[in-house]
């Protein structure tokens, strides 16, 4: 564990020091140190809720340079804003409330961080549900994320265009988060183009399976996932000619799509297709219900897939881990 259980330089004078705000209870008898900052919380909450702050405080007793306004103290190599947002989320219950309530990016990512390294369980779990929910492992979760309205810590990484999500990915793969990989880097190629991938942070492995998985997202995944619209002979189809007009037309349509300049990221095939375009077929009942068939067969196939797209452990092997981390 990397805590440097060390007291403060004694030179180290208290006016260049900030008292952190709502964080400076005068009853406790804790002092942490985080870059110019100083906490002064209860030792025996920590303790309670950390077995990493519980060890760290069982020590002997702190010699007289180890003292700070009269009280033990103890400098950790985090940052001021990673330990007052952990902090926070574990003395207010409504700093950091469980999903659905809002938070944001920075809330988040801070907890997840915090939470990890003094296992904290609880607060670990709540900032996991919080990324599971934008991040599923099953199809028709991801589905219905379009109709739900994105959280406020969601739509600020998408407001970035890429950055974002290359920090999240990087966050999950340090904490071992694998599960939220696969559509974390699905949005990467999402939100992301060729230059901004190769000059990311990624390691190169990553950087050629995103690069490599986005040339065939919008190659051949898309053109499986329009087969639905070759004008195929369907059984009990009373209009062939005009279905089959009518899917060559929509299929052109959805071909011309697919253009797009080398400066914006590609359309992903499980967005490819929406909803309201089943309304442009002019097509017979036997015919759209055949198409709606394949075309749901094609999306669980391309599902299926995505994890193998990034050389990462199969669906089945992730929500194992999920299901650990969250129970």
């Amino acid at each position: 564990m990397d805590v440097d259980s060390q007291a403060p330089d004694p030179a180290l004078f208290l006016e260049d020091l900030t008292r952190a705000d709502g964080l400076w209870f005068e009853d406790c008898g804790l002092i942490i140190l985080a870059e110019k900052t100083i906490f002064r919380v209860s030792r025996d909450y920590l303790a309670a809720h950390s077995p990493i702050f519980k060890d760290m405080l069982a020590l002997p007793a702190p010699r007289e340079v180890d003292m700070m306004l009269g009280c033990p103290s103890v400098a950790l190599p985090d940052s001021a804003a990673d330990i007052t947002v952990f902090l926070k989320a574990l003395m207010f219950p409504d700093f950091f409330e469980p999903h659905p309530a809002p938070t944001s990016y920075a809330i988040l990512t801070a907890v997840l961080r915090m939470s990890h390294k003094y296992e904290v369980s609880t607060l670990r779990k709540r900032a996991l549900v919080h990324l599971s929910s934008q991040f599923p492992t099953q199809l028709h979760d991801y589905e219905s994320l379009a109709s739900q309205k994105d959280p406020p810590w969601i739509a600020q990484l998408e407001d970035e265009d890429g950055p974002g999500f290359y920090s999240l990915t990087a966050l999950a793969r340090s904490l071992s988060i694998e599960w939220i990989l696969p559509i974390a880097f699905y949005r990467v190629c999402a939100f992301s183009t060729e230059e901004g991938i190769l000059t990311s942070d990624h390691t190169l492995s990553d950087k050629v399976n995103i690069v490599t998985a986005c040339r065939t997202l919008e190659g051949a995944v898309v053109t499986n996932m329009l087969d639905f619209l070759w004008p195929s002979p369907v059984d009990g189809c009373d209009t062939p000619s005009q279905c089959s007009v009518s899917k060559f037309a929509v299929r052109r349509h959805m071909e011309s799509c697919r253009n797009r300049p080398s400066s914006r990221a590609p359309i992903m095939p499980l967005d490819f297709w929406k909803t309201s375009e089943w309304d442009t077929l002019q097509v017979c009942t036997d015919c759209l219900q055949s198409m709606k068939a394949n075309h749901e067969v094609a999306k669980q196939e391309h599902w299926d897939s995505i994890p193998e797209m990034f050389e990462l452990p199969s669906w089945s092997e992730l929500e194992k881990l999920k299901a650990e981390a969250l129970n």
